[in-house]
């Protein structure tokens, strides 16, 4: 009955391998920027805080599929030329900074105040604090919920396959067109995320079962 899969699966692996470089690629440039804007709102300015959470809540109350078809459909409207896996992969980046940017913020907020406190009492400075003090224990605190964040986001990239852009889902699409065996292929892209995002999430309990004390 699988016969189909194994003589299909170079090909559905392929596919696999581009996903997941898509995912590591655009899932840390949004991390980065989430862990930026969410130091920023939890210990910048106000105003800069404020433009922050007005990021965050749109690009949240937005499906990331709509947002994926606006940065598909935005860039040629307006005349500029940009790869379409550029314009793509740029709203996924958005999408989970907006998640990393609440994740990050929550976690500078829980640890306690007396850390900067006594930080300042030294005489150390701001930026110093955040960097030495501050984030090293948010990040502690802040890891399960990211890992579990970017197993999400790696399942999201099967979005980008519903305007051409070829990974792993497309790939399934593809090689079903061709054997008429939906059941068969779509089983294999299965397994494969599982075999991805399984141990992803078993490490996401991992951190949490470690970090749930930590203050």
């Amino acid at each position: 009955m699988f016969d189909v899969l194994i003589s299909n699966l170079p090909y559905l692996l392929k596919g696999a391998l581009r996903t997941f470089w898509m995912a590591a690629v655009f899932v840390t440039a949004g991390s980065i920027v989430g862990v930026l804007f969410g130091s920023l709102a939890a210990m910048g300015p106000r105003w800069v805080g404020a433009l922050i959470t007005v990021y965050v809540f749109v690009i949240r109350g937005i499906p990331i599929l709509v947002l994926m078809f606006i940065a598909y459909y935005a860039p040629p409207a307006l005349g500029i030329r940009m790869p379409d896996i550029v314009a793509v992969g740029g709203a996924l980046a958005l999408y989970t900074g907006s998640y990393v940017t609440e994740i990050t913020r929550g976690s500078i907020l829980s640890v306690p105040k007396g850390q900067s406190d006594a930080a300042r009492s030294i005489g150390m400075r701001g930026p110093a604090i955040l960097r030495r003090i501050i984030l090293p224990q948010a990040m502690r605190l802040s890891l399960p919920s990211l890992v579990n964040n970017s197993v999400i986001m790696i399942k999201a990239t099967a979005y980008v396959s519903l305007v051409g852009i070829w990974e792993l889902t497309y790939a399934a699409r593809e090689v079903v067109e061709r054997t008429l065996a939906p059941l068969e292929i779509f089983s294999g892209v299965m397994l494969i995320y599982f075999a991805v995002c399984y141990p992803l999430s078993l490490l996401s309990r991992h951190l949490e079962r470690k970090y749930a004390y930590v203050h």
